[in-house]
């Protein structure tokens, strides 16, 4: 019989499957370094997992310092970090309410990891601690999904296959399910992940539970002016997580658009 677990981290994944779920997730990385390559100063990625951004980023020379709230999370960042000689600071932080003794000329919170604050007050705590971290000049930028009512509904209420992907000898599918509180903006997920070995067996079951709130435009500049950010612009990042050739460039926005946010702090 297959092994069947509740995702034991404190992170809705743990790093294993974290790394599985999302070894087709591309598309940010180029413009993440890119990004980090022309901060001008100190960098700080916000919610930094155990590093599928952070790492790529040292790679290619640009430093970064991390933050994350999930140990289990870290302690894989630094087993990958010491296997590729790899060195920086990284630091256990919520990111609500953090307190490093640097100020930063970029901090970056990605991949829609602003979305798990689900309040109003969480989501200022954010904003308001990050703004605090910048150095003069500095700049935070978040990029976070815009909601698509179309996307909504068509993921709403009942679950749906999402994605097959190779790993290790087999394979693993994943299912979604997406309970939405449109009132809230809220969405409810409860995924369902299938290993397979390579006779196509199904070796173990998960299910992973967690919530986002999704923000739409208007609602994300005023949270910005009401934590103290003067300027701020957003533009589309990218279509695709999957596509790296997803680039949106400098087009209008659209809904279901992965905005990036930049919030400059003075």
């Amino acid at each position: 019989m297959p092994e069947t677990s509740v995702s034991g981290s404190g992170y809705y994944l743990d790093p294993e499957l974290y790394d599985a779920m999302y070894s087709d997730v591309v598309a940010d990385i180029a413009p993440h370094v890119q990004r980090l390559r022309a901060a001008g100063g100190p960098a700080l990625e916000v919610c930094c997992g155990n590093g599928r951004l952070l790492l790529p980023t040292l790679e290619a020379g640009v430093a970064c310092d991390g933050l994350d709230l999930d140990e289990h999370m870290l302690a894989s960042l630094q087993r990958k970090l010491a296997a590729r000689g790899l060195r920086t600071t990284v630091v256990r932080g919520d990111m609500r309410d953090f307190s490093l003794s640097q100020r930063y000329a970029l901090v970056v919170i990605p991949f829609n990891s602003f979305l798990h604050n689900l309040t109003q007050h969480d989501q200022l705590a954010t904003l308001r601690c990050c703004r605090r971290h910048l150095a003069p000049g500095g700049r935070l930028v978040i990029i976070a999904f815009h909601p698509s009512a179309e996307k909504l509904l068509q993921w709403s209420g009942a679950e749906k296959f999402l994605k097959e992907l190779p790993w290790q000898d087999g394979h693993i599918r994943v299912w979604d399910r997406a309970d939405d509180d449109r009132v809230e903006q809220i969405r409810r997920m409860t995924r369902r992940v299938e290993f397979t070995d390579a006779r196509a067996q199904v070796t173990r079951r998960v299910e992973v539970k967690f919530d986002l709130r999704y923000i739409y435009k208007p609602e994300m500049e005023l949270l910005l002016h009401v934590a103290g950010f003067p300027r701020w612009e957003a533009r589309a990042e990218f279509a695709d997580y999957q596509d790296a050739a997803s680039i949106a460039g400098d087009r209008p926005l659209r809904e279901g658009d992965n905005i990036a946010w930049t919030a400059w702090g003075d």
